[in-house]
């Protein structure tokens, strides 16, 4: 089984991402720059 991340928010739309460690970075990243965004994951 794979895990999926989804992160949503308005600057970057949906994107969906299968390595933990990327999705890690971009959602560090959009809680530096103040950006809301929905975060979920799914398994594979």
């Amino acid at each position: 089984m794979k895990m999926i991340f989804q992160i949503t928010s308005p600057e970057t739309g949906m994107v969906l991402i299968r390595r933990r460690k990327i999705a890690k970075a971009l959602r560090w990243w959009l809680r530096e720059n103040g950006i809301v965004f929905d975060y979920r994951y799914y398994m594979a």
